[in-house]
């Protein structure tokens, strides 16, 4: 016979078992959250290695297409179409953001100084006119 102790301490079978239940669903709960903060973080690193590589060859581009399209156009050496003019269009809104972000004083979005960011800028636009001009001579 169990003694009062003994009676109070001792739990049911079905109480167990609900308790193991709960504990598998916490536990069940926490690997989903790792899991998902993990692919969260993961898939920040990776927008930010993007936009780290990405964005001063993104203005280069371009500078280029802003030069290169309407002289282009101009010279008869490409066709106007509706994807040129598309790209046109955007590579004006990359360039134009660049240009302000430079002019605000923002800070660059890779990790350099923005006297350095301001000067690689204008490197590329005058690289962008020169190359702009060297196609249109070919």
């Amino acid at each position: 016979m169990l003694r009062p102790t003994q009676f109070m301490l001792a739990s049911s079978r079905a109480a167990r078992r609900r308790s193991a239940r709960e504990d598998r669903k916490k536990a069940v709960v926490r690997l989903f959250r790792f899991l998902f903060g993990m692919v969260g973080t993961i898939a920040g690193i990776a927008i930010d290695l993007a936009l780290l590589a990405g964005t001063p060859l993104t203005y280069l581009a371009a500078s280029f297409a802003v030069f290169d399209l309407p002289a282009g156009w101009l010279f008869g050496h490409k066709a106007l179409t509706g994807t040129s003019i598309g790209l046109f269009v955007g590579a004006l809104l990359v360039s134009a953001f660049g240009v302000f972000r430079a002019l605000q004083g923002a800070a660059p979005v890779v990790p350099v100084r923005p006297r350095f960011a301001k000067a690689m800028l204008a490197l590329g636009w005058a690289t962008a006119f020169l190359l702009t001009i060297a196609d249109l001579s070919a």
